[in-house]
């Protein structure tokens, strides 16, 4: 960049230079002669050199802000990079862009770490007694506490007078997480499961673990979609999967469900007869949501166990 002071200061130097008198009389000041030494120039010749001075400055201060420009020219234009150079400044830029792409892989997941799992559930009665079943280590998967499980599958086989489920029912497992309703129930007699489960990666790394773990593959139907969709398109695929389910259990998550809109859905749907036998898991707080009738069923059996609360559903004639 130009230096307007240094210019300033030069071209009021060579001025005052140029301005005073070429020759005093011998009364003038005494300063005349110390002017004339300190420049040791005649007055034409005072002015010829302070004009090339000048020159010399400004050509000086063109040179200078020419080579600033043409480096800010260097830096940008890519033409002018050498080989090494552009390759340092990709480099820089896909390692500025795996950055973005964790933090915005962060920022969508809400913070959290890699989704793992563990062992820390099994399965409380039948052939597979015992057998561990995978559980996410996060909260998004609510399984179905153990206690409460073998509580309701008591429950359901002293309503239909039997040890153990009938080979040819069918089971539907909503919200299915874990697997752990629908394969205790393959555990306990009961010949086809079907699964529904939004969170892809629950369905392949959880429910599909356990169902190849235990070996139940053949048994086991794992539909990756909203309930709420499976329920309304049921209709048109009910014959096709063997017309309404036998058993249905519903472990929805507590926060961010609406109820009311999930007993209606229910109420609508094909997945229910008349002789079918429906399970409800809800949290006490939401018990007014609940009705005396289902569809076609009515209530038999409301358990509360701390904060969770089962309703057992079953065909009219039923007490």
């Amino acid at each position: 960049e130009v230096d307007m002071s240094e210019v300033a200061t030069f071209v009021k130097r060579a001025t005052t230079a140029c301005q005073r008198p070429a020759c005093r009389s011998l009364g003038a000041s005494r300063r005349a002669p110390r002017t004339r030494l300190s420049t040791g120039l005649g007055p034409l010749a005072a002015r010829e050199a302070s004009g090339r001075a000048l020159s010399s400055v400004l050509r000086r201060a063109r040179a200078q802000q020419q080579q600033h420009q043409d480096e800010e020219a260097f830096e940008d234009e890519e033409a002018f990079e050498l080989p090494h150079e552009v390759e340092n400044r990709y480099l820089k830029l896909l390692k500025r862009q795996e950055r973005t792409a964790r933090h915005l892989s962060k920022k969508h997941s809400g913070g959290q770490k890699q989704r793992k799992t563990h062992k820390v559930m099994t399965i409380s009665s039948g052939y597979l007694k015992g057998s561990p079943i995978v559980s996410p280590n996060d909260k998004k998967v609510r399984p179905m506490m153990s206690k409460v499980r073998s509580a309701v599958f008591s429950m359901l086989l002293s309503r239909i007078g039997a040890s153990q489920l009938p080979e040819e029912c069918r089971w539907l497992d909503l919200f299915a997480g874990t697997g752990s309703v629908g394969i205790e129930a393959i555990s306990r007699g009961c010949g086809e499961a079907h699964f529904v489960e939004l969170d892809p990666w629950t369905a392949g790394e959880v429910l599909g673990r356990n169902i190849a773990a235990l070996g139940v593959e053949d048994e086991c139907a794992v539909h990756v979609e909203s309930v709420f969709d499976f329920l309304s398109k049921f209709g048109y695929k009910a014959e096709a999967m063997g017309g309404p389910f036998d058993f249905v259990s519903v472990c929805p998550p507590y926060n961010d469900m609406n109820f009311t809109d999930l007993v209606e859905s229910l109420e609508q749907s094909q997945v229910l007869s008349a002789r079918s036998f429906l399970v409800f898991e809800y949290p006490k707080e939401v018990a007014s949501c609940l009705k005396e009738n289902l569809g076609p069923l009515k209530q038999l059996v409301n358990r509360t166990y701390g904060r969770t609360t089962v309703a057992i559903y079953g065909p009219q004639e039923l007490d």
